[in-house]
């Protein structure tokens, strides 16, 4: 049996080369042209170590005291967008597929999330009658992240959600569909 050897990719910052293999993997998923646009806006993704809790890793959450650890269920990623970074408790495809969504979105932005103002990903949220996820439907942010995620057609054989795919975005939701095929189309491709 013959496999592929992941090339470890740039955005990913530390992590054992297992981990630093999987999120490339997932990574590509989105395409050259669009991990070189998040690269070009200093993008980076960073697995935490087993020990590790985001505050350890991001001055800006502990600046901010913000102690996601902390909380209930401390989330398996997370995006702080005033370090352009993605911070990775889990590598699985899924969370990694997701954060970088919200990753493309605070680079398409010049820095603040897109989404939350460009009116074109705002009306498509606003008169979705169906969503790719049922968590695409609990904010704008994280419309356009699982939007982005389906659209590459990244899941986990385990995740209890339906399959977010092309087809299945295409399908339910075909305004953010269209806006995301031109984003690969043109915006990461010549931006």
């Amino acid at each position: 049996m013959c496999t592929k050897a992941v090339t470890p990719s740039p955005l990913v910052v530390g992590g054992s080369r297992a981990v630093a293999a999987s999120i490339a993997t997932s990574l590509a998923r989105f395409g050259e042209p669009a991990l070189a646009f998040a690269a070009s806006r200093g993008i980076r993704v960073v697995p935490l170590g087993g020990s590790q809790r985001y505050r350890d890793v991001s001055a800006s959450l502990r600046r901010l005291g913000v102690d996601v650890d902390a909380w209930p269920v401390p989330p398996a990623g997370l995006f702080v967008v005033e370090e352009r970074t993605v911070y990775l408790r889990s590598a699985s495809p899924m969370t990694v597929a997701h954060e970088f969504g919200h990753a493309l979105d605070c680079a398409l932005g010049g820095g603040v999330y897109r989404s939350g103002y460009d009116r074109e990903i705002r009306n498509a949220f606003a008169n979705a009658r169906d969503f790719v996820t049922p968590y695409a439907a609990t904010g704008l942010d994280e419309y356009f992240a699982e939007c982005m995620r389906a659209f590459v057609g990244v899941n986990d054989p385990h995740s209890p959600w339906p399959s977010a795919t092309r087809e299945r975005l295409r399908s339910v939701d075909p305004p953010i569909a269209a806006y995301i095929e031109e984003l690969f189309a043109r915006a990461f491709v010549d931006p």
